[in-house]
């Protein structure tokens, strides 16, 4: 499943949003020496300006190349169900501090009933779970509960989670085959993507001479990566755009990744 690590907003994303690594891999794919030269779509304060790429980069020789970083997220609420589970599991791990240190256990929820809550229900939520928790005897696991919403805390298999202790928040889905349906996932992502390249376009004029590039961070968790690059529908793509990139998880252990790059899409003019 592709699952994008979020980012917090800031002015500028050539750090926080990860594009100094992008670059730094384009050089080293292409031979390239574009380096930093200049945030291009800073919001000013109490005033508009026209929409612009995210960064402007420039190499010895005086090219440039511009970088326009879109978000491709399906379900659409993906991003709001991903918040609620990691406010929800804080405030299991708050409510519960210094329990449990014992073994490991897991508390399994279900995912599909948070999906429409705000943040003040899920603090609801978690808090009233968490005071269940705190109340029980470990004696009596496993425990299942099925207000505020269903849910089961029980000890962890040792083959689970052999070095760790303390409560795990596992999010079950609970799809059955007839809840889940690959191919709105595929017909969803695929006119996500189109958007948000579409939107990209606007972005680039004044930059005809730059090397335009698109990079598209995925959030979802219904498709995998390998599934991506045939959703994009290149006769939609706009000649002004030179290449499209997508972010992808490269593993660095079982449990950890890094965010890598894969270019997607070229009109063949590698600077």
């Amino acid at each position: 499943m592709f699952t994008r690590k979020q980012q917090r907003e800031t002015k500028c994303e050539w750090r926080v949003g990860r594009l100094d690594e992008f670059v730094s891999r384009y050089n080293r794919e292409n031979g390239t020496s574009y380096a930093h030269t200049e945030c291009l779509d800073i919001k000013p304060t109490g005033g508009k300006t026209a929409p612009k790429p995210e960064v402007l980069v420039t190499d010895a020789s005086g090219r440039r190349m511009v970088i326009e970083r879109k978000k491709v997220v399906w379900p659409t609420f993906f991003l709001l169900r991903a918040q609620n589970e990691q406010d929800f599991a804080n405030i299991i791990w708050q409510r519960t501090h210094g329990l449990f240190q014992d073994r490991c256990y897991v508390l399994t929820v279900l995912t599909k009933e948070l999906e429409n809550l705000d943040k003040y229900a899920v603090q609801k939520v978690a808090s009233e779970i968490g005071s269940a928790l705190v109340g029980s005897n470990p004696n009596s696991l496993p425990l299942l509960g099925s207000t505020p919403i269903h849910w089961c805390f029980r000890e962890a298999d040792i083959s689970e989670y052999a070095n760790r202790k303390g409560i795990v928040v596992l999010w079950q889905k609970s799809m059955t085959l007839e809840d889940f349906n690959s191919n709105d996932a595929i017909v969803g992502t695929a006119a996500t993507m189109k958007k948000e390249i579409t939107e990209a376009v606007a972005k680039f004029t004044g930059f005809e001479d730059a090397c335009k590039v698109v990079l598209l961070d995925f959030y979802g968790d219904q498709l995998s990566e390998e599934d991506i690059p045939p959703l994009l529908d290149r006769s939609a793509v706009q000649q002004i755009i030179d290449e499209i990139w997508m972010t992808k998880r490269d593993w660095i252990s079982e449990d950890d990744y890094e965010i890598g790059f894969q270019r997607i899409f070229t009109w063949g003019r590698l600077t």
